[in-house]
């Protein structure tokens, strides 16, 4: 090795300053190089954090609006803009018609003392039957009461047979609460979503003792007699060719801790199932659609899949475009232009639907929609497809997701246009689940595994009800007398009933 210190040879000394330039040069490059995969480096990860920043802000934003925005889905575009119109003096309305209301009759007369002229002094006599009318609408306070019963005991003078009259009608396993009562505590908890605690208080203003659980072993043993009818339900609606089918958490409270189990929707048909499992796997979907052949309609969810997989051809999955609208509203805000084309064009998917509902001329429904859908609304999917396709968009932003979910349920979603008898989205199903998840939140769930059966039967009856314009009261009434009556009896709503007698 050459010391340049001591080195006198100047030709060896060139030859290692040669040597050293071309190392120092290769070091200046090997620098540049490192420094521009370092600039990349750093490029690519601020991009990679700028997505990530995003993606945060995005799904922060949508946290906020369902925490403290509108429930609605509506668009500020979607709402008409009100023409601005002379201020007219306004009319009083009349009463409102009330045909559903028991008309009561109070007769209000003079005191004796008034029954005299104030002008002569004579006696004030009757206008025949003129009366002065007028309306009030009053309400009567509901009152528990303690009815005695006692059944006549009857005997006969010649052999001392001794027979007594029968007593009113009762729940089987119950003694001393009539079915009316158990139909009074079903109907203000599963209907207009009022925990049995709070039912107590209201009991106790009214002079009635109880406590909760006693209200639970009426729903209990009430079960037992909708039970059939429940069951009946579900084979109704599995004899449809379509059936929409979604699910949402249910907690099961226990001591300690709370699970969220999973209530199960179908729809179809008028009428509203409901089962509550532990699970939300593909296991429990092919459980719960096990004898169900048809299209199923629900949305991207991978447990109905699964049970497609599982039917052997006998289900066929449907998309809802009311699922795929809803991602775009999400991202409306952060990407507006891109997320209103797209909306604006299931916009008039929607708007053509409207039109397939009610045919101008006699045909046959299926047949007027299969032309409509085919002449107006394939060509919007057309446009709609070409422009997803033509997209290109950060697959973490709300816009992109939104593409994604879309690309990904294209196969199921245009089945619709090809099928008449398909829905364009899940909607009724997830309208039949409002009452539940308003009830959850305000009983927070069930106690035992009993009580989800319970929940599950007693909801199935009260949105089956209301599916079909049929007072749930009633239905729920009509549906235990006759059990009573004669048990294992099914008892469809009317509507449903007239259906099957004209099929």
């Amino acid at each position: 090795m050459v010391d340049i210190r001591t080195e006198d040879d100047i030709e060896r000394l060139r030859q290692v300053a040669v040597l050293q330039d071309a190392e120092i040069g290769f070091l200046h490059e090997r620098i540049a190089a490192m420094s521009a995969e370092l600039e990349k480096a750093k490029k690519e990860k601020q991009g990679r954090l700028q997505q990530e920043l995003e993606a945060v802000q995005e799904h922060l934003a949508k946290l906020q609006k369902i925490q403290f925005g509108a429930s609605s889905e509506k668009r500020k575009k979607d709402e008409q803009p009100k023409k601005k119109k002379k201020r007219r003096r306004r009319r009083r309305s009349g009463p409102r018609p009330q045909p559903d209301l028991e008309v009561q009759t109070e007769v209000f007369e003079l005191d004796e003392a008034d029954k005299i002229c104030p002008g002569c002094g004579d006696p004030l006599g009757e206008m025949g039957d003129c009366t002065e009318d007028s309306e009030l609408i009053d309400v009567i306070e509901r009152k528990f009461v303690l009815k005695k019963v006692n059944r006549q005991k009857y005997t006969c003078r010649g052999c001392g047979h001794i027979d007594t009259a029968l007593g009113p009608e009762k729940l089987r396993g119950t003694r001393r609460y009539s079915p009316e009562f158990a139909i009074e505590v079903a109907t203000n908890k599963y209907l207009d979503h009022l925990p049995l605690a709070r039912q107590v208080r209201r009991m106790e203003r009214q002079g009635l003792r109880i406590d909760t659980q006693t209200l639970w072993d009426q729903l209990d043993k009430l079960a037992d007699h909708i039970e059939t009818t429940y069951l009946g339900i579900k084979h109704w609606i599995f004899g449809g060719d379509v059936m929409g089918m979604d699910e949402t958490s249910w907690p099961l409270m226990k001591k300690g801790k709370t699970k969220n189990w999973q209530m199960w929707a179908m729809h179809g048909r008028g009428a509203s199932f409901f089962a509550i499992r532990d699970s939300r796997s593909g296991k429990t979907a092919i459980e719960l659609l096990e004898h169900f052949k048809g299209w199923l309609v629900t949305d991207g969810y991978q447990a109905y899949p699964m049970a497609e997989r599982n039917s052997d051809g006998e289900i066929r999955l449907a998309g809802c475009w009311s699922h795929a609208r809803r991602k775009f509203v999400d991202a409306e805000s952060n990407h507006p232009e891109l997320a209103e084309k797209a909306l604006d064009m299931i916009g008039e998917l929607y708007e053509i639907e409207s039109r397939t509902r009610d045919p101008d001329e006699g045909w046959k429904l299926l047949e007027w929609r299969r032309k409509l859908r085919g002449e107006e609304s394939k060509p919007v999917l057309a446009r709609l497809k070409s422009w997803s396709e033509s997209q290109r968009a950060l697959p973490r932003s709300a816009i992109g997701k939104a593409i994604k979910y879309l690309r990904a349920m294209w196969p199921r979603l245009v089945l619709f246009a090809d099928h008449p008898e398909l829905w364009i989205d899940n909607n009724p199903t997830e309208r039949g689940i409002r009452g539940p998840v308003v009830g959850r939140k305000n009983f927070y769930g069930s106690r035992s595994r009993r009580g989800t059966e319970v929940a599950a039967m007693l909801y199935t009856i009260c949105e089956t009800a209301k599916v079909c314009g049929v007072n749930p009261r009633d239905y729920l009434r009509r549906v235990v007398m006759n059990d009573i009556k004669s048990p294992h009896t099914v008892t469809l709503p009317r509507p449903i009933e007239e259906v099957m007698a004209t099929e």
